[in-house]
């Protein structure tokens, strides 16, 4: 196989491999802070009575507020990119390394800062509530929030990096991703967050902060609110759940969004090869990005890769009816029906 396809799939690992990163400490920022489905917990605690030390910041979910903090990266990693690319025209990627790090930093600072009036806004509101602003709680947090934010921004930056330059790095310019860096890391921040607040929300320590509860019952409306606010040594915090997560909810949820990606991209380099689009590009395809006409190979590629891509769907549906069917077998009827 020819050098440039090598390439091309070793760099698409390399995308698979952040993208699980990614979602990994995005579902992890998202317990230390309750953003998404844990906020809805936190928010209604203190309503019904239970006054607690969680961290409380969410905005407008995970999808949205992700999508605003990579996307504010990507920007300035691109002005910082038109600027610094020059002065090293023969190593571009070297201006990557000082551009995507002070981006993400520039936004991991506006992260604090949503963070700092979102908490601190929500629990005054509940002043009638005798919900007290534990100051505590607000500084021990605000750097975890942080640090998983900058770890979840710099690898999905990255992402759009190696895709927006994916044909350069592999040896031909003419496969570089159509759309541009900052807007392929404010599309990638929505997907990251949505699918945190999807898949995250099932494994976000539902049994840490519902101790009480059984297995597999799920949360009724009246449970709402009732958290279980002691931990092991003291009253519980949101860092106390997130290392609870971090054994299975963030891998889980990192696993979907990097199978996610891997399949995507493994179904349409498969389908560009089985469409005769590559090694070698048709060659009235210009190196310079502009409208033009499919080509035959062009047009095969998109005819295997959606057949691929249904083969893909087909074989989910059926090994999720097989797990599903077992799992019930195996462990019986869930209670609390």
């Amino acid at each position: 196989m020819p050098l440039e396809v090598v390439l091309l799939f070793a760099w698409t690992l390399v995308i698979v491999f952040l993208a699980f990163l990614a979602c990994h400490f995005e579902d992890n920022e998202s317990d230390i802070g309750s953003q998404s489905n844990p906020n809805s917990q936190v928010q209604l605690a203190p309503q019904v009575g239970q006054v607690h030390r969680f961290f409380n910041k969410a905005i407008s979910g995970e999808p949205l507020s992700n999508a605003l903090y990579q996307g504010t990266a990507g920007m300035i990693a691109w002005m910082l990119l038109y600027k610094l690319e020059p002065l090293v025209p023969d190593a571009k990627w070297k201006a990557a390394v000082v551009a995507i790090p002070l981006a993400v930093g520039a936004s991991a600072l506006i992260h604090m800062i949503f963070a700092t009036t979102a908490h601190c806004g929500r629990i005054a509101a509940q002043k009638r509530f005798e919900q007290p602003i534990y100051l505590d709680v607000f500084y021990g947090h605000l750097i975890p929030i942080a640090t998983h934010g900058f770890l979840t921004t710099f690898s999905i930056v990255s992402i759009a990096y190696i895709q927006s330059n994916l044909g350069a790095l592999a040896g031909d310019p003419r496969l570089n991703h159509p759309f541009a860096l900052p807007l392929l890391a404010f599309i990638w921040g929505i997907t990251v967050g949505s699918i945190g607040s999807s898949t995250g929300d099932v494994h976000y320590g539902t049994e840490r902060e519902f101790q009480d509860r059984p297995f597999g019952e799920g949360k009724r409306v009246i449970y709402h609110g009732r958290i279980t606010r002691y931990a092991d040594c003291g009253i519980r915090t949101s860092k106390d759940i997130s290392p609870f997560c971090a054994k299975f909810g963030s891998p889980a949820t990192g696993l979907t969004f990097g199978l996610i990606i891997l399949l995507e991209n493994w179904r349409t380099l498969i389908g560009m090869k089985l469409g005769g689009y590559l090694p070698v590009l048709p060659a009235n395809l210009p190196l310079v990005p502009t409208v033009h006409f499919a080509t035959a190979e062009g047009n095969m590629a998109a005819v295997w890769g959606i057949i691929l891509g249904l083969i893909i769907i087909a074989a989910w549906i059926v090994g999720n009816m097989i797990f599903v069917k077992w799992i019930r077998a195996k462990c019986g009827p869930f209670v609390g029906a």
